[in-house]
């Protein structure tokens, strides 16, 4: 899953790329009176995109924060049985994020929902997160087998 993982976040990164250049094609086209229409749309979907296809990657990198001053004070045991317990809460929430995306989707295809401006199906983006919250789910849930989650700090 690392190397999806990793493939998802340099697709996100794409998306990066295409929100700053067409930001600034937007203003520098607005300066001149021909501004690029639906350019907020886009704007906003590939900012799910980037979002979502950056969840499995962080949480593999450890780039998450987390406020742990009661943990510090949990004893060793605790704090295994803790991790163990976020770890597989937090994959099962993923996986019916994932479902119930998939869900949405798939009844915005069939309605034939698009965007407001360009008329672009929405459906694909909650697809892509659909997907980038499926592996999300299984990178969580394979930590459930690794010796990293035993080694709490």
């Amino acid at each position: 899953m690392k190397w999806f993982s990793e493939l998802l976040k340099k697709g996100g990164g794409l998306c990066l790329l295409g929100m700053m250049s067409l930001t600034c094609a937007d203003v520098i086209g607005g300066l001149f009176g021909y501004p690029i229409l639906g350019s907020e749309e886009l704007v906003t979907l590939m900012g799910a995109v980037l979002l979502a296809f950056a969840l499995p990657s962080t949480h593999i990198e450890k780039g998450h924060i987390g406020v742990d001053l009661l943990y510090k004070a949990l004893p060793h045991r605790v704090k295994m049985v803790n991790n163990r317990a976020v770890t597989l809460v937090s994959s099962i929430f993923f996986l019916l994020v994932s479902w119930q995306c998939y869900l949405y989707a798939k009844e915005m295809k069939r309605v034939g929902q698009v965007s407001l401006t360009i008329k672009f199906p929405t459906f694909y983006v909650i697809y892509g997160v659909s997907l980038a919250c499926l592996v999300l789910a299984i990178v969580i849930f394979t930590e459930l087998f690794s010796n990293s989650i035993e080694h709490a700090e």
